[in-house]
């Protein structure tokens, strides 16, 4: 049998630092099969998470500058043209320049992805945005999201048509997160071992919500309670929550050990996980904490409520409600019994809905030229372009990480 075409993907977006969307496209490209070809173009610059990739790519940034850069959308189209691109993936609205760049090079397929919202948009309501979103929908050939909630917004608010958007839920991986306990891990932070831990992973942006997180937690520790919270990530917020623990007494300070590489190590610290965002679309930390076998207190947006069946294996609570945020971690703390039921039924929850071969399935078969897609859409059609390997990239990973 022969070997399939090759078929190179250029993923755009905004940097790839911390995050959710950036955990999900290195799973894409550490898994693809090799007749897949990816590269990154970061309209502004690399991040950690370029040190996740297990294999040589090629990555490009783009430096944009602060507001309208309409240099930004030239540069892309030269790079689509030199660099032989076939199918263009761009995620979420910071990188929408990329959409516009796409719809005016002629040839390559264009994929947009809805990963989440920000903090400027929480509800995905802003006018402007969402009449650029519709004016270019007959360029995209699919729109993809990550949630059920996404997939309404763009069919009910964005209005776009049913038949270009396609589901495809997060993945994670269950054999590498795995409930554990690390003792190790707490000692080195200074936790004693009485102490319950509090844990967040994810980029310290404002939608995420740290400073109402760090509240709650504050309201507890102050009032006698054997708890610590522990933030691990990087972001725009770090130093307003470094600025937020100061006035904490240092026996119970939180911790901000930055961006961790072993995340999988970190789950194992904690005692119960919190994502107390004003908005989600679909949070690959909540599904590595419940593979993890973490009990889960998170807000009811975005598809969270898809994720933690309310009293089974989480408690939610309302956006921004500090007392409540605090009661439910209390409560998490002073019941045991609750606390290890919970984390049982999420582990469950996500082994039977949620392995990380689900999602890649989706996304390797939308890639393809000639498979169809689960929901019985056709797959992309690509372009035969001839294939000149310009190496003038800005980075080039040419051993694989390990």
């Amino acid at each position: 049998m022969p070997e399939p075409r090759p078929i190179r993907i250029l993923h755009v977006l905004h940097s790839f630092s911390t995050g959710g969307l950036e955990n999900g496209i290195v799973n894409i490209i550490n898994n693809s099969p090799h007749h897949l070809e990816h590269e990154l173009c970061l309209l502004t610059q690399a991040g950690e998470f370029i040190q996740r990739l297990n294999r040589p790519i090629t990555y490009h940034e783009l430096h944009k500058r602060t507001g309208h850069d309409w240099g930004v959308i030239v540069k892309l189209r030269r790079l689509y043209h030199s660099r032989s691109i076939d199918i263009v993936h761009t995620r979420n609205w910071a990188a929408f320049d990329g959409v516009i760049a796409a719809c005016l090079t002629p040839g390559v397929v264009l994929i947009h992805g809805e990963h989440g919202r920000d903090m400027t948009d929480p509800q995905g309501l802003l006018r402007r945005r969402n009449i650029l979103r519709r004016l270019f929908a007959p360029r995209v050939r699919k729109f993809t999201a990550v949630s059920h909630d996404l997939e309404c917004w763009l069919r009910e608010i964005v209005k776009v048509p049913a038949h270009k958007i396609v589901c495809i839920p997060n993945g994670v991986d269950t054999a590498r997160f795995k409930p554990s306990r690390n003792l190790i891990l707490r000692r080195q932070f200074g936790i004693d071992d009485g102490e319950f831990v509090v844990g967040a992973v994810g980029r310290l942006d404002p939608v995420k919500n740290y400073d109402g997180l760090v509240a709650a937690v504050r309201t507890l520790a102050f009032g006698n309670h054997p708890v610590r919270l522990v933030i691990a990530g990087d972001g725009p917020e770090r130093q307003k929550l470094d600025w937020l623990i100061r006035a904490w007494p240092n026996a119970s300070k939180p911790i901000l050990p930055g961006f961790r590489p072993d995340v999988e190590a970190l789950y194992g610290a904690f005692d119960l996980f919190v994502l107390n965002s004003h908005a989600e679309g679909m949070s690959n930390t909540l599904l590595e904490a419940m593979s993890s076998g973490l009990p889960i207190l998170c807000t009811a947006v975005g598809a969270n409520t898809d994720l933690v069946e309310d009293g089974i294996c989480g408690t939610y609570v309302k956006p921004g409600d500090i007392e409540a945020l605090a009661d439910g971690i209390a409560r998490y703390l002073k019941d045991p019994h609750f606390c290890r039921e919970h984390g049982e039924s999420a582990r469950r929850f996500v082994i039977d809905n949620y392995r990380l071969h689900h999602m890649l399935d989706r996304y390797f078969q939308l890639y393809h030229p000639d498979n169809k897609h689960p929901n019985g859409n056709p797959g992309l059609a690509v372009r035969p372009l001839p294939r000149s390997y310009d190496r003038g990239s800005v980075g080039h990973i040419s051993e694989p990480r390990t």
